[in-house]
């Protein structure tokens, strides 16, 4: 049995159905992390085909491991939330369960931002970012609702709608709204209401997922819409000064 060091990063993996991937996602994350004291935290949402059931397992020989079990499907940003509000690290980790985030690029994130860094995204628009095996289309639809973030809330990132970022624990979790907690797009909500945060973007291989479904649909679509319309409210009511 592995002995547990205070973490100094916590990775929080939302899953609901990712039998086929999250052995081996866990035991990559932590061999690639190692010597860095860490924990891995999956939140998941009563995957009906028994992820929770493996997580249990490897949990089971390795206290680096824990499980948090939701009674049903929640959405991916209260899971972030959940997962952070039990992390024992000073950094959180986010991260997809797909194989789309690779884990080769968690410690270069983690140490740019133990250089001074509040957030540090792994970003698909900047250069040294490449897609493999995604259609054209997707890849079109997230360029352009990133550039619609950007404009509309005044971001800075290149890449608001990724899934996979490296941020402080106190930072992500003094996040002043949870608009986003049924759907996915918590980064967008931490960049759009805390504006003075040191904020970099590191250069990922995006990947389309190696096994399992797409969680992606035409209503994440419409949520997106509707955060943001919900993030532009709360943003000008704070500008005017209003309660």
């Amino acid at each position: 049995m592995t002995s547990l060091q205070q973490p100094v990063l916590s990775i929080v993996i939302p899953t609901y159905n990712e039998r086929a991937n999250i052995q081996r996602l866990v035991t990559q994350l932590l061999e690639v992390c190692n010597p860095t004291p860490t924990e891995v935290i999956v939140v998941d949402d009563s995957s009906p085909d028994g992820t929770a059931e493996i997580v249990e397992t490897i949990s089971g020989v390795d206290p680096r491991v824990s499980l948090i079990t939701r009674a049903s499907k929640q959405g991916l940003s209260s899971a972030v939330y959940a997962g952070a509000e039990a992390a024992s690290g000073k950094y959180v980790c986010v991260i997809d369960a797909d194989f789309s985030h690779d884990p080769e690029e968690v410690p270069p994130m983690l140490l740019q931002a133990q250089q001074g860094y509040s957030v540090v995204i792994g970003s698909r628009f900047v250069k040294g970012a490449a897609f493999i095996d995604q259609p054209f289309a997707r890849r079109a639809i997230s360029f352009v609702l990133n550039l619609g973030a950007r404009l509309l809330l005044q971001i800075g990132a290149n890449d608001a709608l990724t899934g996979f970022a490296v941020v402080e624990r106190d930072v992500l979790l003094s996040t002043p709204t949870r608009y986003s907690s049924g759907g996915f797009k918590w980064l967008v909500e931490l960049l759009a209401t805390q504006r003075d945060l040191r904020v970099a973007e590191w250069p990922i291989i995006f990947r389309d997922r190696t096994a399992g479904t797409s969680k992606a649909s035409a209503k994440e679509a419409v949520s997106f819409g509707v955060l943001c319309a919900r993030l532009l409210s709360w943003k000008l009511k704070k500008l005017s000064g209003a309660p």
